[in-house]
């Protein structure tokens, strides 16, 4: 079982103590990190890869504070306008935008205006997990209309190259 002052003394390897709202560590081996302040990428990908070397971490959940905006509730907010705009969220290392990488798995749009998204990344210990995962909650909340974004990382099923579209398996000479 990992213990929350193990977590700790390696959030403050790479964060300032006030930087910290809250650490739990859930039974399932799930991290649970709040921080007070908004955190640059390379904080985020750097604090996600060291906090993943603890031994007995399985999952880790960063939070990061945003403003709240305004909804308006004349909006036409669905699925189809939710995967177009993350079609903008390309991986870095692969080159393809993350919905014709089979990365999603699931969108809806809640009755408040909160967009759940389920997704993986092509491998575990993707070094990019972090960035890729903020890239996806920010690009959603650009959308006008959302009022929060829930992105829930996954690997059951885990992911394999059959989830590409068929257009980018023909780009990538895959058919």
């Amino acid at each position: 079982m990992v213990k929350e002052v193990e977590v700790l003394a390696k959030l403050s390897e790479i964060l300032d103590d006030d930087l910290v709202k809250e650490v739990e560590v859930k039974d399932d081996g799930t991290l649970f990190v709040e921080l007070e302040k908004e955190i640059d990428d390379v904080t985020l990908i750097k604090l996600h890869q060291e906090l993943g070397k603890i031994s007995g971490i399985r999952n880790i959940e960063i939070k990061l504070p945003r403003s709240e905006k305004e909804v308006s509730e004349n909006v036409k907010l669905d699925e189809k306008t939710v995967l177009e705009k993350l079609k903008e969220v390309i991986d870095p290392e692969i080159g393809i935008d993350v919905v014709n990488l089979g990365l999603i798995y699931k969108v809806k749009v809640r009755p408040d205006k909160t967009v759940y998204v389920e997704m993986t990344m092509t491998t575990p210990g993707c070094p990019l997990t972090m960035w890729i995962l903020r890239a996806v909650e920010d690009k959603i909340l650009e959308i006008p209309g959302v009022k929060d974004a829930e992105i829930e990382l996954t690997f059951d099923p885990p992911w394999t190259p059959d989830r590409i579209s068929p257009e980018y398996k023909k780009k990538l000479g895959l058919y």
